[in-house]
């Protein structure tokens, strides 16, 4: 292999690298900005009803409960929650 084609390679590793440190905190960006959503959504996230969504509440998973009387879920705190019953 000659130099030119070895740094061709290394370049193409180097940009395919960034390239995916990029997309990862993207991302987590784009997570950090959803995470917080109304009853509805959290329900559907993880696929059940909002029926057992407030059964999971009375059970202490947490909700945001604004004073107007809105529930919102934080996502990433309900997965800790239903992880917290992991066997």
């Amino acid at each position: 292999m000659s130099v030119l084609e070895q740094a061709l390679l290394d370049w193409q590793k180097d940009q395919t690298n960034q390239f995916f440190a990029l997309l990862e905190t993207r991302l987590e960006e784009t997570q950090t900005q959803q995470d917080i959503v109304k009853q509805k959504y959290c329900a559907a996230h993880f696929n059940v009803s909002v029926n057992t969504l407030k059964e999971w509440v009375l059970q202490g998973c947490p909700e945001i409960r604004l004073d107007s009387g809105m529930v919102l879920y934080s996502i990433q705190a309900v997965r800790r929650w239903l992880l917290t019953y992991q066997n």
